[in-house]
């Protein structure tokens, strides 16, 4: 059964550009705005809302459908009595994936490589040899998380020679491009033997503070770790720790447990640790922007048709109960 042939009030807070905008069935009233310009009256007023709409703002909502956010993360909007119990709250998963994998290759190497060091030596016009390298070939790579972000990269490291081991809540059924399946409680037992350890994870309950001393521990002196998922995943100071006893070889941060990370904090001077601002799944990848948008539209449509939604959150757990198959892109 459809909805009813009444319009829709859609505000748009995401930047659709033109094209996009034309596609949007025309049982939608369209209101474009950004974060610094949407008011109170165009929430009170809306339907369904495209884009991180301020969490203040939300108390004005008075017949909110859908929050699509633009973003993979979702946990500020999650809150008991936030959104009303009939509005269903989307993430962007699957938009980001190929940007942030691309990203891990990128940092991953220029650590097996010595690359961070080389800049350096540049810097300071300095000609010198730094010694042995790693290859992703015949490496093992550990991934936390195998949803759009951990799929992507998993596809790709195994196409360069990976052995690929996957960590998620449950084993219920293969995923594509892993070779092993475990669950986190397997975690300890399995980073003695993981060149790569990568985490791509929600911010959850379950996974805040997941991964510190005791985990960095279990680490080969020789491996690497990268957080592209959730910042609250990993305890910074515990990772300094381990990275100036040489617990591990170095590592990736593109987020961290308290952002933006201080400008004292000794990890931005470890020659072995790439930082960067929370950049590595962001729009500036326009491929990424377009596959969101694909995500948005599919959802205003199957809004109208009473159809199941893509990315939908169980506002409890924390994790999408619908996904894109994101192979497909």
């Amino acid at each position: 059964m459809k909805m009813s042939r009444d319009k829709l009030h859609l505000l748009e807070l995401s930047g659709f550009e033109r094209e996009q905008l034309a596609r949007i069935p025309d049982s939608y009233i369209v209101t474009c705005a950004d974060r610094t310009s949407v008011s109170a009256a165009m929430v009170k007023e809306a339907d369904v809302i495209i884009g991180r709409v301020p969490v203040e703002l939300l108390g004005y909502a008075r017949k909110l459908r859908l929050l699509q956010l633009d973003c993979a993360g979702s946990e500020q909007y999650t809150a008991d009595g936030l959104l009303a119990k009939d509005c269903q709250l989307c993430n962007a998963s699957g938009s980001f994936g190929l940007a942030i994998s691309e990203y891990l290759i990128c940092t991953i190497l220029m650590l097996m490589r010595n690359m961070n060091l080389y800049i350096r030596n540049q810097e300071q016009a300095y000609w010198h040899m730094e010694g042995p390298v790693q290859s992703i070939y015949g490496s093992t790579v550990l991934i936390a998380g195998t949803g759009d972000l951990g799929q992507e990269f998993a596809k790709r490291v195994k196409a360069m020679g990976a052995h690929t081991i996957g960590i998620r809540r449950r084993i219920q059924e293969s995923v594509p491009y892993f070779d092993e399946l475990h669950t986190m409680e397997e975690m300890c037992n399995l980073l003695p033997h993981a060149d790569v350890v990568v985490l791509a994870l929600p911010s959850t309950e379950r996974t805040r503070g997941c991964f510190g001393s005791e985990q960095l521990a279990c680490m080969k002196k020789t491996a690497i770790l990268a957080n592209v998922g959730r910042g609250d995943a990993l305890n910074t100071n515990e990772l300094l720790q381990a990275i100036q006893r040489k617990q591990l070889s170095g590592a990736v941060l593109d987020v961290c447990d308290c952002e933006p990370l201080a400008r004292e904090h000794p990890l931005w001077k470890q020659p072995n640790v790439i930082i960067t601002p929370h950049i590595s799944g962001t729009f500036q990848l326009k491929e990424s922007f377009y596959r969101f948008t694909e995500i948005a539209l599919y959802n205003l449509q199957a809004l109208l048709e009473n159809k199941a939604l893509k990315n939908v959150v169980d506002r409890k757990q924390g994790y999408r109960v619908h996904t894109v198959d994101y192979m497909e892109k």
